[in-house]
């Protein structure tokens, strides 16, 4: 579920501001070639951008990266499993929820799929039932339609419907419009948005793109025909075919309820084309992309900390603890829920550092309760003994299997994945400096931060050189619906 929603938020996202900085700044400008590039390569730059490996932009020694030197406890695994209780009927109402949410997308997918075919085969029985117009022009197949069908350009193809009421200068026009597509080849754009809408037609903004595009399209083509013919005529035949709804929406129309933010646009032709407002996307696309590299930071980071996790337990194969409602833990554990792990495998002893000694804040204490308080002392990432839960590694197992329980809004919203936690165990065994460096939401945090908060002055602290020290501790949690 975690990685479903990034996959939908995130491009989401982009796309949305990519659509805003269009409106905003591309859409009224005469630039058309670039603003129809910009319409065609957003959708993928707002898919691709979130997921490609950016460089990390921030320093090495921040804050994250330096949890990475405490040491790293075995992964919990929280599962909750819909069959063991009465919890269960959550879990199926999750897992129907989840099959909903497909089985709609997959119908919306074919239903879109469906009435593009449905529109090619249309315009395919089209051209079979035209007729040709030859002498007309050598850049595109003319053909004469009937039953009412609007005039239209497809491919190579220009399909004329009734002009009856258009003068022959008129006529010309709208030919010289319809070979404007044809000649720019924006059947290819259209066929590319109808793939895009029909995969991603739960976003709205694709849709909006889509139209803007097809504003774009016609922009393009009127300028063409003002290049050859008087303006003010050709203006003039906008306005006789403004409000024309079409039937088949698959090709380029010439009449189209568009028809007045063209006639608006064509009075800024004689414009000169900026463009400072195009390469403004450049700091843009650098600012989402420090963003997703923030991101990706984050991720590779709780990455390391499972494979450490990982490299722990299998440096010396053990069989896992895991921890359900049957080990006969009191009280037991609640109905549905387990919690697996191993016992931490610490590595042998290497070079050992002196304590770093900082200078201690000041008090309101008196001097000679100041001289009996022991020095700051940095927390150490390993020392010659290291803290442990007493009772050992399996009372820890057990302690988190009593304690550590899965939040219903996390189960009732379908959430997954990992959290981590840094925390100190100090020299009297109380735990401090509890903080998340990870966080997953729906209650998770909260649950992760009140297990461990509970675990404090059950610890036997560590010592080095034969005196108790401070030592930093990450645990991961992973969260996981069966």
């Amino acid at each position: 579920m975690e990685q479903l929603s990034n996959y939908i938020l995130k491009p989401g996202l982009c796309l949305l501001v990519l659509y805003l900085f269009y409106y905003t700044l591309l859409r009224s400008q005469p630039g058309l070639k670039q603003n129809r590039a910009f319409l065609l390569l957003a959708p993928l730059v707002a898919v691709l951008l979130p997921f490609l490996p950016w460089p990390s932009l921030f320093p090495s020694e921040s804050f994250v990266a330096h949890q990475l030197q405490s040491i790293q406890l075995p992964e919990v695994v929280v599962s909750y499993s819909p069959a063991a209780s009465e919890a269960g009927s959550v879990g199926s109402s999750l897992l129907s929820i989840k099959n909903m949410l497909l089985f709609t997308y997959l119908l919306g997918l074919a239903i879109l799929a469906s009435r593009l075919v449905l529109q090619l085969f249309n315009i395919r029985k089209l051209i079979a039932a035209s007729k040709p117009v030859a002498n007309l022009t050598s850049s595109a197949t003319v053909l004469k339609t009937e039953n009412g069908t609007p005039t239209f350009a497809f491919l190579d193809y220009v399909f004329l419907g009734d002009q009856a009421h258009l003068s022959e200068r008129e006529k010309k026009q709208v030919l010289t419009h319809e070979l404007a597509h044809v000649q720019l080849h924006h059947t290819w754009d259209i066929l590319y948005y109808e793939l895009l809408t029909s995969v991603m037609w739960f976003n709205p903004i694709i849709w909006l793109l889509k139209s803007e595009l097809r504003d774009v399209h016609e922009y393009q083509a009127d300028a063409y025909v003002v290049s050859e013919h008087q303006p003010a005529q050709y203006t003039s035949l906008l306005a006789k075919e403004a409000l024309y709804k079409t039937g088949v929406p698959m090709g380029s129309y010439f009449r189209e309820p568009q028809v007045f933010k063209r006639l608006q646009m064509l009075q800024q032709r004689d414009k000169k084309t900026g463009w400072l407002r195009p390469l403004l996307i450049l700091p843009l696309l650098f600012i989402m992309a420090t963003v997703f590299s923030a991101q990706h930071a984050t991720a590779d980071i709780a990455n390391s900390l499972t494979a450490t996790a990982n490299n722990q337990t299998t440096q010396e194969p053990t069989a896992p603890a895991l921890i359900t409602d049957t080990d006969a833990l009191e009280p037991p554990a609640a109905p549905g829920s387990a919690i697996a792990g191993t016992a931490p495998k610490m590595p042998p002893p290497t070079d050992i550092t002196e304590d770093v000694v900082f200078q201690k804040p000041k008090t309101n204490e008196t001097p000679e309760a100041e001289e009996k308080a022991e020095p700051y002392v940095k927390p150490y990432s390993y020392v010659e003994n290291m803290p442990q839960f007493k009772g050992g590694d399996a009372e820890l197992l057990k302690y988190l299997g009593k304690n550590m329980r899965y939040p219903k809004q996390a189960q009732e919203a379908g959430i997954e994945g990992m959290v981590v936690v840094n925390f100190t165990v100090n020299t009297d065994g109380t735990l401090s400096d509890i903080k998340m460096i990870r966080s997953l939401g729906g209650g998770t945090d909260e649950e992760a931060i009140r297990v461990v908060e509970s675990m404090s002055g059950q610890w036997q602290p560590g010592t080095q050189n034969g005196r108790k020290v401070p030592v930093s501790f990450n645990l991961p949690i992973r969260f996981t619906i069966k």
